[in-house]
């Protein structure tokens, strides 16, 4: 296993996970970042708003319109954070051994008031999975609510055309 990751860099690297991924899951290098804070829970938006200002302000991520990506620096960081959780850096991060730019970015967020947990950090490392299981649950809700709406207007059809008759 890897080093440890300081609480700082443990919230760093779950909001970097978080743009990572959805960017990866649209087939692009980038997201929507309103789309991204909508789909955390309420209470907890402030505080990856805030994150997401703090990585944007320090290089490791970019906005372009309201889309928003990893940089070459955030990709670095992102290979440390794999390197330290003791997994392989993807071929999408970028691997360089840069120390100096490592060692300034890793200061830079340890240094950042706006990277501090605003909660118990295992509800942060868990941000993740419960997102994920949040958008299962909507969709399968909203499957069964599509359902109802097909089949109340399938028996509307044939409502009407009894009627018409």
């Amino acid at each position: 296993m890897g080093q440890a990751l300081s609480d700082h860099e443990t919230v760093a690297g779950v909001l970097m996970m978080l743009v990572r991924q959805r960017a990866a899951a649209s087939g692009g290098g980038k997201t929507s970042r309103t789309g991204l804070q909508a789909s955390v829970p309420v209470n907890e938006r402030p505080g990856v708003r805030r994150g997401l200002d703090a990585l944007i302000e320090h290089g490791l991520l970019a906005m372009s319109g309201e889309d928003i990506g990893v940089t070459a620096k955030g990709k670095l960081f992102l290979a440390h954070v794999q390197r330290a959780r003791g997994e392989t850096p993807t071929a999408y991060e970028h691997d360089d051994k840069s120390p100096a730019l490592l060692a300034a970015t890793l200061q830079a967020i340890n240094a950042e008031d706006r990277l501090g947990p605003q909660g118990p950090i295992e509800d942060l490392r868990t941000l993740p999975a419960r997102l994920e299981g949040y958008r299962s649950e909507r969709a399968s809700r909203f499957s069964k609510a599509k359902g109802l709406l097909v089949l109340g207007g399938v028996a509307a059809a044939v409502a009407a055309f009894r009627l018409l008759r």
